[in-house]
């Protein structure tokens, strides 16, 4: 006997996913989460009234029954559950720059026409750059074409003529096709929703990516989301499977190659002959495993593996309402007529843990973020107090423990670090840099503040035991793209692979096809076919209702009673 059929270790999206589809086809299931709510980058936080997202900001094609996501929500029986809001169409992104600002439009028509009314004086080679792009994306099937070398090939096939270009990294393609100097910015300005900058992305991360936001449009759920960890986790109560929070997983047990459960941190055994990893791919494999175990081949791949840069995020309660002056686009602002790529490249350089100001000079001058306004997207949730905004300001930093004044180790081997004065010198710097620069395209934002927060990637590092701080998983590029990424089957019998370091790549979308991939394999059934023919498992009508009070944050932490339908009385904020 074990104590359960399935063990998910970590209850990220792709976790969660895991086990709900899991729970769903009746295994018994238990999620373990090490900290105290679900949802990993999905979830939310609440200060003084504000809610704020840790990682959702927005989810491409959610307006279409046939889109991965809500086909992914539909195969457990919680499409109904989740309601979709469209950002924007006639500019679901902002590209801010010194010399231009652009809106992406939804739409490919639209999108080359603005880009050719913007840059006119390059209207052929972006005629050419979109003709290519666009028919990678329609090549690009995002739930099976990273799935597999097969999936890879069939990929290349459909795009015929455009093939060639699909394995070349973004710049280079603009490159050929000829494409100045003033589009290259706004064309590679997206490249941090992949977190991959325009010279290391090929062109086909890019074109499934446009594929996506402008053929498919930008969406946010309703509630933010943390809507979404919480569905699932109710679809993995209501199939007799389980989930607890606190409790993390120092060891996976294998025994003659095969998995037996886990042991927790306190020493406690859980046993199942099924365990499905979202946690960490490096932690899983380097730590969590014992080296006898693992193919001394394997753990050497995966420590060269290298990580996408981790973020750094600040939050901000403002006493006003952005919506009377501004749309529900995301913004992205660049301080420099270039995209992320340069500023990569700028502050990368080693000895910056040695000269701060220097570094933090550095970043100044080239700083580029993010822009999420949370109240925009989602003015049905009451997310802040009346005629009050919530803001995220998100930008990308090098792995860099020596930067934070931290050792090798840093909070994963239990370093204090939250009263260490290089470290509060950096994170206020740098939080401060980023107001300055949202401040740009946010009118009197300084005037505004009344609540002010910020997490580093060693936050990231603290709460999710991610490698170097980042949510993002291994970096998508040339060499580590589709089939040359992990797969969820593992050299161990019975253990299984799900999160944002598989074929799939990042983003809520592809950890989320991550867990239907380890399920599907958990279960040696094709559950990505099954769920596009209308397949539903599980029973939706035992799922506990939704009434005006449900939280999902409730949920997420546990706070409702087992046996109750899941209503609350806590209200947000």
């Amino acid at each position: 006997m074990h104590d359960w059929d399935v063990i998910v270790v970590g209850s990220g999206m792709g976790g969660m996913t895991a086990a709900a589809y899991l729970a769903a086809n009746g295994r018994r299931t238990l999620v373990l989460e090490q900290g105290d709510v679900l949802g990993g980058c999905t979830h939310v936080f609440r200060r003084k009234g504000y809610e704020f997202e840790v990682g959702v900001h927005y989810l491409g094609d959610c307006g279409r029954p046939e889109g991965n996501i809500p086909t992914m929500l539909r195969g457990v029986g919680v499409d109904k559950r989740i309601e979709f809001r469209e950002i924007d169409p006639d500019g679901f992104d902002v590209l801010a720059f010194p010399s231009v600002t652009f809106k992406v439009p939804r739409g490919w028509d639209a999108y080359r026409d603005r880009l050719i009314e913007t840059f006119p004086e390059d209207a052929a080679a972006l005629k050419r750059y979109v003709r290519i792009i666009r028919r990678l994306a329609d090549a690009v099937d995002r739930a099976l074409t990273p799935a597999s070398t097969r999936g890879a090939a069939a990929t290349l096939l459909r795009a015929g003529w455009a093939a060639p270009f699909a394995m070349l990294p973004l710049a280079r393609l603009l490159d050929i096709c000829g494409v100045g100097p003033a589009p290259r910015p706004v064309l590679g300005g997206q490249t941090p929703a992949y977190a991959a900058s325009a010279d290391r992305a090929p062109a086909i991360v890019q074109a499934g990516y446009l594929k996506n936001y402008v053929e498919g449009g930008a969406y946010f759920p309703v509630g933010g989301g943390q809507v979404l960890s919480a569905s699932m986790a109710e679809v993995v109560r209501a199939g007799g499977g389980d989930f607890r929070l606190n409790s993390r997983v120092r060891r996976i047990l294998v025994e003659d190659g095969r998995v037996g459960g886990v042991e927790l941190a306190g020493g406690e055994t859980i046993t199942a002959p099924v365990v499905v990893s979202n946690a960490d791919l490096k932690r899983t494999y380097l730590e969590m495993l014992d080296p006898s175990v693992v193919s001394p081949w394997k753990r050497k791949l995966v420590s060269r593996y290298t990580m996408a840069w981790p973020l750094f995020n600040t939050y901000l309660g403002l006493d006003i309402d952005l919506s009377e002056t501004m749309s529900s686009a995301q913004i992205w602002k660049f301080r420099a007529d270039a995209d992320f790529g340069p500023m990569q490249k700028a502050l990368n350089w080693k000895g910056a843990g040695r000269d701060r100001e220097r570094w933090l000079s550095v970043l100044r001058d080239n700083a580029a973020a993010m822009i999420h306004i949370a109240t925009n997207k989602d003015p049905i949730t009451p997310l802040a107090p009346a005629g009050h905004s919530v803001v995220e300001i998100m930008t990308y930093l090098p792995a860099d423990h020596d930067l934070w004044g931290l050792g090798a180790g840093g909070p994963v081997d239990g370093e204090k670090y939250r009263d260490n004065p290089d470290y509060v010198a950096v994170k206020d710097a740098v939080t401060e840099i980023l107001i300055d620069l949202a401040a740009e395209v946010i009118p009197n934002l300084r005037d505004h503040i009344v609540w002010k927060e910020a997490g580093t990637p060693i936050t990231q590092e603290r709460y999710t035991r991610s490698t170097a701080g980042g949510s993002y998983g291994i970096e998508m590029n040339l060499s580590q793209i589709g089939p040359l990424r992990p797969g969820p089957k593992t050299e161990i019998h019975g253990l299984y692979l799900a999160g944002s370091s598989m074929g799939w790549g990042p983003g809520v979308e592809g950890v989320m096809l991550s867990g239907v991939g380890a399920a599907g394999a958990a279960l040696q059934r094709d559950l990505f076919t099954a769920i596009r023919n209308g397949t539903v498992y599980g029973n939706a009508d035992q799922l506990p209702d939704h009434g005006k009070d449900w939280d999902p944050l409730a949920v997420a932490t546990d706070t409702i009673s087992r046996g109750q339908k899941a209503r609350t009385t806590t209200k947000r904020g």
